[in-house]
């Protein structure tokens, strides 16, 4: 049927124009829908998971969910990944960007549908992972077959799929602006104006959908008055954030090291591809169980899923003070040793889930470090009073921009991310400054971001933006001997 459809298709598109750039634009906005559409589709069952975790505080078999919970996504992910089978090379994003380096743009639907499958079951049941990655798969997935179905050519496959990817995260994260960088800086890493129109309109196309469905908002209200008056990011204030873009830029290259290390350790054991994800959330109900038996806790581990939960807590001023207007911070050493102790924690269960083989996104893990590392750092200028109109959640913002430009190698989408998820203009100047600083030491630190560590095993070299000539897409099946 396929085979039939796919050229009446390309006989209708080649009469109707559809060589040229404008009709990229249509299938761009439809693009847009679709992926609004399955991003919903995709976001509900995670949020009644969230719920379905706050109904269970209190209850007599908390201990027995959270040691075993992890477990059945577990199982549910090495059942798809044996049914599913599929020519992936590593996690989402990174198979996507092998993709659009080295296989012309192609993406099996099968990626898509394991992914969409695999990550539903392994965040809802508890694994420490996020939904973006997932959807940037999906999308890039829906982008590359539509390209295909219609016949488009290779010139034009790469920006469906970001298309496809764009609309995927713009409607997760309510970030058209940061969906749109994610796909030009990371994925396709290509800024011409050719490639750039059709993915702002599928971006802002599937963030409409979505919000005109859910009616969703900023995923992180930061609230009227957060941002005290009279404050401004001025030259004294410098050597803070470029502690903390120091801060989170070794933390950076060490979730990345991290993970390298337990996808390696997983790939020693010799086990099946099926059984690892299940020996990976063992693992981790094991170390949320210890953590939930040794601190007395009546409530889910606040590491478990993509922590959304607990990133609206460290950014909410009242985290820190005990009284409403801002003036008495809590006692230190409870809350710095367990900001502290959940970023380290966070990190070790994410390098678990992913490195086993368990499915779901990097970026609500990297924003849940930052958030834990700068609210420490804000801790200690407010404490030493430096700063006395600033709080400990204003540098939780910033360190959320910081660690994701660490993890990814690229500031100007975490810089976006952040924004547009707090939807504040007021932080914009250091976010930019720790974003960078934190990019530049996790490269200097390891090389490789949490998408392309795999890559370079396979010996794919990115290289910078203005190395990515004609050439270097190139394959040897393109060369005519």
């Amino acid at each position: 049927m396929k085979r039939l459809l796919t050229p009446y298709l390309r006989r209708i598109g080649l009469k109707l124009g559809f060589e040229r750039d404008w009709y990229l634009y249509i299938v761009a906005a439809l693009i847009g829908v679709l992926m609004g559409l399955a991003a919903v589709g995709f976001i509900f069952p995670l949020r009644e998971t969230e719920y379905f975790g706050e109904a269970l505080k209190g209850s007599k078999y908390l201990w027995l969910i959270i040691l075993l919970g992890p477990a059945l996504g577990g199982i549910v992910t090495g059942i798809l990944i044996s049914l599913l089978k599929n020519e992936a090379v590593g996690p989402g994003v990174t198979s996507v960007i092998y993709a659009v380096q080295r296989k012309k743009g192609k993406l099996s639907w099968r990626i898509g549908l394991r992914k969409w499958l695999a990550s539903t079951a392994t965040i809802a049941s508890g694994g420490s992972a996020g939904a973006e990655g997932p959807i940037v798969t999906i999308g890039a997935v829906v982008g590359s077959n539509t390209a295909k179905l219609l016949g488009t050519g290779s010139q034009h496959s790469g920006t469906l799929l970001g298309c496809g990817a764009a609309a995927g995260l713009a409607s997760v994260f309510n970030a058209p602006i940061a969906g749109i960088f994610f796909v030009m800086e990371i994925l396709l890493r290509d800024f011409s104006l050719k490639t750039f129109t059709p993915i702002v309109i599928a971006a802002v196309v599937s963030s409409a959908t979505t919000q005109g469905i859910l009616g969703d908002a900023a995923i992180f209200e930061v609230g009227e008055g957060f941002f005290k008056d009279g404050l401004s990011f001025s030259v004294i204030q410098i050597p803070t954030y470029l502690f903390l873009g120091l801060v989170c830029g070794l933390l950076g290259a060490l979730f990345v090291r991290t993970l390298d290390k337990s996808e390696r350790l997983f790939v020693a054991t010799k086990l099946p591809l099926v059984v690892r994800p299940l020996v990976g959330a063992l693992l981790l109900g094991l170390l949320g169980f210890l953590i939930f038996w040794f601190t007395n806790s009546n409530s889910m581990p606040k590491f478990y899923g993509n922590g959304y939960p607990m990133i609206e807590s460290i950014i909410n001023p009242n985290t820190y003070f005990t009284d409403p207007q801002a003036q008495i911070l809590k006692d230190a050493a409870p809350l710095l040793f367990g900001l502290a102790g959940l970023a380290l924690v966070k990190l070790v269960a994410t390098s678990i889930t992913v490195g086993s083989g368990g499915a779901g996104g990097l970026f609500a893990p990297s924003l849940l470090i930052g958030a834990a590392a700068g609210g420490c750092i804000g801790y200690i200028v407010h404490y030493f009073n430096w700063f006395p109109n600033t709080s400990p959640a204003y540098f939780a913002l910033v360190g959320m921009a910081a660690m994701v430009a660490a993890t990814t190698h690229a500031p100007l989408t975490a810089i976006l991310i952040v924004y547009e998820v707090t939807q504040s203009y007021d932080v914009i100047l250091p976010l930019m400054f720790a974003g960078v600083v934190s990019t530049v030491v996790a490269r200097f630190v390891c090389k490789d971001s949490v998408y392309t560590f795999k890559l370079s095993r396979l010996g794919v070299r990115m290289g910078a933006l203005s190395d990515l000539t004609i050439l270097r897409r190139l394959t040897p099946e393109d060369v005519l001997i």
